[in-house]
């Protein structure tokens, strides 16, 4: 096979001095709706008077409407955003270790291994031992490779006025696609009243950009892209401190902190605790829900739901996102019951989710009587709870009921919860059953 040679000729490239990142101080700020921001603090060499410099550690993804420079000391006469940009420097770092020809200008070719390139020099690695070559005496470089690859990238440059700093600091704020995030909660059931809540936030990297060493936030809330809306209230979490301790006001989103110097690899999703886990108090209760027409025999579905209290160990806006449940059998085995959508969650609020069906408790539902006339309707219900199991139970008998009615009479205490609904709360003891009956009476003109 014939080997592809690469030439990267040098003569034109020191052109424009390339901005150097600086480590350890990139932000990642990534939001749901599938963007996020990247702040990169980024430092200069200037000469006095006019610079012509350049940045191309971007994301492929960049919005290219988006970048802000902060930058202090210096005027910036031009901001120039490349789609297609192409790095030598870059190319060649991503093929460190491998052969390459280097001309020195006036001078026989060089063969060797590579083993450093930056702004000022070229290293490799001959059968000599090391050689070292100034950037600015080398007239080009070959690499040898068995294919070429597509290694062009964005860049923005500036042309900056500097009078009398020979270096400077600034922060380059851009939005990019590619990113997206959501929360994952697992509540484990430990018995029938408490459970450990944890809470992790899942980040997607869908971009070909290695993210290492960065601080990493998520915004909980969709922000409209291209609006004035403008923000007023919001809560800042970090990790590392209690629960309480984490809130501040930031605006009208929520921000939470993952943490600092951590690593987001190209096309990698991972997930990091977004807040300390919980023991927190839950309640359970059967639901048995019927409309007006319903005669049936069928298990009774299973209600878990909780607070988001202080005195639950909570009091915390909690993002919207998936939970799972689980729940341990008798031999101690954990066990999946149930994944529900959760809402965001205010403080205060409370949190109602499905948990299947139980096996051994059993409602059912008879129409008794139904009587309608030409201007009334009255009807007559049973409803009969099974409770087959070896614990106490909670059940909310639920009836939906149209129209303009009344209660004429029941056997059960009951709680008109709205206009159509009434329901009936019931404690039943092991091994044993409840029966309800009531009628209802609808009167039109």
């Amino acid at each position: 096979m014939k080997k592809l040679f690469i030439a990267i000729f040098l003569g034109s490239f020191l052109i424009a001095q390339e901005a150097q990142p600086k480590q350890n101080n990139r932000t990642l700020t990534i939001y749901k709706d599938s963007f996020a921001i990247i702040k990169e603090p980024i430092l200069w060499n200037l000469k006095d008077g006019k610079n012509i410099t350049s940045f191309n550690n971007l994301s492929p993804n960049i919005i290219f409407d988006s970048p802000l420079l902060n930058i202090n000391g210096v005027e910036v006469i031009s901001q120039t955003l490349n789609k297609n940009f192409y790095s030598t420097d870059s190319y060649l770092k991503k093929n460190i270790g491998s052969l390459v020809d280097v001309k020195p200008i006036g001078d026989s070719i060089v063969q060797g291994a590579l083993l450093d390139i930056n702004s000022s020099s070229v290293s490799i690695s001959t059968n000599k031992g090391l050689m070292i070559f100034q950037r600015s005496r080398v007239e080009y470089i070959s690499l040898k490779s068995n294919q070429v690859q597509n290694k062009f990238t964005p860049q923005i440059s500036w042309e900056i006025l500097s009078q009398g700093l020979d270096s400077i600091t600034a922060e380059l704020t851009y939005l990019t696609s590619g990113f997206s995030w959501k929360p994952i909660y697992k509540l484990r059931l430990n018995n029938n009243s408490t459970g450990l809540l944890s809470i992790d936030a899942e980040v997607v990297n869908g971009s070909n950009m290695n993210l290492l060493g960065v601080d990493i936030k998520v915004v909980e809330g969709l922000v409209p892209i291209g609006s004035n809306k403008s923000s007023n209230r919001g809560v800042v979490m970090s990790r590392g401190v209690s629960m309480t301790e984490r809130v501040n006001e930031l605006g009208d989103f929520y921000i939470f902190n993952l943490g600092s110097s951590l690593n987001l690899k190209a096309l990698e999703t991972i997930q990091y605790p977004l807040m300390s886990s919980a023991i927190i108090n839950f309640e359970k209760k059967y639901i048995f829900e019927n409309s007006e027409r319903d005669q049936k025999d069928e298990p009774l579905s299973i209600e878990i739901s909780f607070e988001n209290s202080k005195e639950n160990n909570l009091e915390l806006p909690l993002p919207s996102g998936v939970i799972y449940l689980y729940d341990e059998d008798i031999f101690g085995e954990l066990n999946f019951i149930g994944k529900n959508n959760l809402n965001a969650l205010y403080k205060g609020g409370n949190a109602v989710l499905d948990a299947g069906k139980a096996f051994d408790i059993v409602g059912k539902r008879r129409i008794l009587n139904f009587d309608r006339q030409s201007n009334s309707e009255e009807s007559t219900i049973s409803l009969q709870i099974l409770n087959t199991s070896s614990e106490s139970i909670k059940v909310k008998a639920v009836e939906k009921i149209v129209g303009d009615w009344v209660i004429k009479e029941s056997s059960s205490m009951y709680i008109k919860e709205d206009a159509s609904t009434i329901y009936f709360p019931l404690e039943i003891e092991p091994n044993s059953s409840e029966l309800i009956t009531y009628t209802y009476k609808k009167e039109w003109k």
